[in-house]
């Protein structure tokens, strides 16, 4: 009897630590690709934005010459 009470005490303490390293290693890897930092994830191609660029209003106004009047 003692015996096998020992047994299950170990295969419950080694049970929960197995779970506990599950959870752990989970996490970790659900920040680690939150992050994207993991080995197999790839970089983002780097396009160069403009911003505003298309957006109608942010153009420069454009430059209008006066003509002096002329003098008397």
């Amino acid at each position: 009897m003692r015996r096998a009470w020992r047994h299950t005490w170990v295969r419950l303490v080694v049970a929960v630590g197995v779970l506990g390293v599950l959870i752990v290693g989970g996490f970790g890897l659900y920040l680690l690709s939150v992050a994207g930092d993991l080995p197999w994830q790839v970089d983002p191609t780097r396009v160069p934005i403009t911003p505003f660029a298309d957006a109608p209003g942010f153009t420069p106004p454009p430059v209008v010459i006066m003509a002096t009047p002329a003098g008397p």
